[in-house]
């Protein structure tokens, strides 16, 4: 070759490099102003990835293999292996059999989001499908464990903060409890069936402040309420009930006298007969269920599914062992199977819990932005997940809605953001920010994470 087509050939090189090193220092630049303009005391910890989809660039790294607790964000990835294993078409069935003793066998679906209405729904088609006498009436509770709180759980993440983890579940696992304080009496009213054996030491004051607390020493599920009400409050709380078994039988029993169904024996525990025939269900898709999650940043629903998708992978990975309640263990196998065939190392990775509430979850961004990347084409998840001003990202990034597709993560002194940005030109971009350590605001540091979406959005 002559020296001079070599020269062009090297010039035209150098122009393309340059001009890519242009780009990527340009949005370099823009994101580290971002962060510069907020004020982040010395001992935080920000770790930022952001990836070019179509090019596998990394258009801009920040602490990227550094291990943090990712909060929510990880609800992607959870969720990612979660409809993989179960289906697009899965449908979170809770179905009634009869056998030929007449005995009816009630199994639960793991149906995060089941209601009374749901029910009333079920035992409508039970009606119209089987108007002869019950003998006995059972529950099949054997699709997902008794555990109630995964490992890592701290104290403040146990009840009333957050539901029993439970095969039995309808609305939510929660009642409403009302409060009303005159000058000189507080009234609290329970209209629901399931009811709370209070001990009620709170005071009238000038402001509310009611902290509930279970009598652990008592095998009672008594519950005192401790704090102060103020004087003329009148107001509603949810609260997450004690026994979610005995909660589930009320609503069951419910349903069937509101049907004219008589039934006067105990629901007992005991799994569906062989010979037992399916003759009413009721079925939830599972996208309902999973954008409910990602939307509302639902930590008992994604435990649940997570659960429910671990025990269809360990039927299909051991087709020959007993068929057995799912686990948060199973559902961990299945995460990690999942990511090992799509190529991405899970060495380092500590997985707790499939919501991110556990403080002992670590992840990096660059791990994470990697995966999303990757499910970017591998998977729909996309399809699942909020866009600006909606769910948790209700007010922010307003002039971005449709052009991100995003999860938000916040526990005490973490936050995060993850997810995928279509820039103004076109491109596309998958991206991972955690911030730990901060002493400021949240707001301030949501205010961060979205300015750093906004630069992406700018990239040319």
């Amino acid at each position: 070759m002559k020296t001079s087509a070599v020269k062009i050939i090297f010039n035209i090189t150098i122009s393309l490099m340059l001009s890519l090193l242009f780009s990527v220092n340009s949005a370099f630049a823009s994101i580290v102003k971002a962060i510069n303009n907020t004020t982040l005391n010395r001992d935080s910890v920000i770790s930022v990835v952001v990836k070019d989809i179509n090019t596998n660039d990394t258009i801009y790294s920040k602490r990227a293999d550094t291990f943090l607790n990712p909060a929510s964000i990880l609800k992607i990835f959870t969720m990612a292996a979660a409809i993989d294993t179960l289906g697009d078409n899965y449908n979170f069935e809770t179905v009634i059999y009869i056998d030929n003793k007449r005995n009816l066998y009630l199994k639960l679906g793991a149906d995060p989001l089941l209601t009374s209405a749901d029910l009333d729904t079920l035992i409508k088609s039970l009606k119209k499908a089987y108007g002869g006498k019950i003998n006995n009436f059972y529950i099949d509770d054997s699709t997902i464990d008794k555990v109630y709180y995964p490992d890592g759980w701290t104290v403040d993440d146990f009840w009333p903060n957050s539901p029993k983890i439970s095969p039995y579940i309808v609305d939510k696992n929660t009642v409403y409890i009302n409060f009303a304080a005159s000058k000189n009496d507080i009234k609290i009213t329970q209209n629901d069936d399931y009811k709370f054996s209070f001990i009620n030491e709170l005071e009238i004051s000038n402001k509310t402040d009611i902290t509930p607390s279970l009598n652990y020493g008592e095998n009672s599920g008594i519950v005192s309420l401790r704090g102060t009400i103020g004087a003329g409050a009148n107001f509603t709380k949810e609260y997450p009930v004690l026994d979610t078994a005995q909660f589930f039988t009320g609503r069951l029993r419910k349903a069937l006298d509101k049907n004219g169904i008589h039934y006067a024996k105990p629901f007992y525990p005991k799994k569906v007969a062989p010979n037992a025939k399916r003759i009413a269900s009721f079925r939830r898709p599972v996208r309902e269920v999973v954008s409910y999650a990602l939307k509302t940043s639902n930590n008992f629903v994604c435990e649940v599914v997570f659960k429910a998708a671990g025990a269809k992978w360990a039927q299909k990975t051991n087709p020959k062992e007993v068929i057995k309640p799912g686990t948060l263990e199973d559902g961990k196998n299945m995460f990690f199977d999942y990511y090992n065939k799509a190529g991405l190392k899970n060495n380092k990775i500590n997985l707790k819990d499939a919501s991110g509430v556990s403080r002992y979850n670590t992840l990096s961004t660059g791990w994470m932005a990697d995966a999303l990347v990757w499910l970017n084409e591998n998977s729909k998840i996309k399809d699942y997940m909020i866009t600006a001003d909606e769910g948790t990202l209700t007010k922010r990034m307003r002039d971005l809605k449709g052009c991100v597709k995003a999860k938000t993560g916040t526990i005490f002194g973490i936050s995060s953001l993850a997810g995928f940005v279509t820039s103004q030109a076109g491109a596309n971009y998958a991206f991972a920010i955690i911030i730990q350590n901060f002493a400021t605001r949240a707001s301030v540091i949501k205010g961060l994470e979205d300015d750093i979406v906004h630069e992406i959005y700018t990239l040319e």
